[in-house]
């Protein structure tokens, strides 16, 4: 079994930490508790920054701040947040 292991190994998970990257847009839910920015890296990946309103402090990051992707562009990252029962407020 080993060898099927090394056979279907995937590499190490690429890091974003120093990565430059573009807030390409910024989208909001309906009812503006929820949010979700685009960010387009050098390395040509896009990922989405989700964030949640939280009363008085004003949106804080999902997911320790950790961004969701890679998409393979700016357009299937926003085809993908705004189709989500979190974005759209009905999970």
């Amino acid at each position: 079994m080993a060898w099927l292991k090394r056979l279907f190994r995937r590499g190490p998970e690429k890091s974003l930490k120093g990565q430059m990257y573009q807030v390409t847009f910024t989208l909001y839910s309906a009812d503006g508790k929820r949010s979700a920015q685009i960010l387009k890296f050098d390395n040509g990946e896009t990922y989405l920054l989700e964030s949640d309103w939280v009363e008085g402090t004003a949106f804080k990051e999902r997911h320790g701040g950790r961004p969701v992707g890679p998409f393979a562009s700016p357009t299937d990252a926003e085809r993908f947040i705004v189709a989500t029962p979190w974005f759209n407020g009905t999970d």
